[in-house]
């Protein structure tokens, strides 16, 4: 993993944390490029396990934090998932907006 800025090192601690417990949301525009690409979710996990680097990307519709996480699937695919940071009543929670693969922006 690539040095990171405090912000993005905040950023993904705060997204892996909402994984492991449970507190994340994934929108089906996010399902539908994992069906396309033929991906899953442990390739998802392997991204934010060892990102390659992770990038602010300003608020998304709604005003949250977004950030941009790049790395690489379980079979080397390089990936970026797109991500904002909500809150609900539990706590911190990560909504999955979409993922693109090298060179496919959505």
């Amino acid at each position: 993993m690539k040095p990171m800025n405090p912000n993005a090192r905040r950023a993904l601690q705060t997204i892996r944390r909402s994984v492991a417990e449970g507190r994340y949301r994934v929108l089906r525009h996010f399902t539908r490029r994992m069906d396309q690409r033929g991906l899953f979710w442990a390739d998802v996990l392997a991204v934010l396990d060892d990102p390659a680097g992770v990038r602010d990307d300003g608020l998304d519709d709604y005003g949250r934090p977004k950030w941009i996480i790049n790395g690489q699937a379980a079979d080397g695919l390089e990936l970026e998932l797109v991500a904002a940071l909500d809150r609900n009543d539990a706590g911190e929670l990560t909504v999955f907006i979409t993922l693109y693969w090298e060179g496919r922006k959505p």
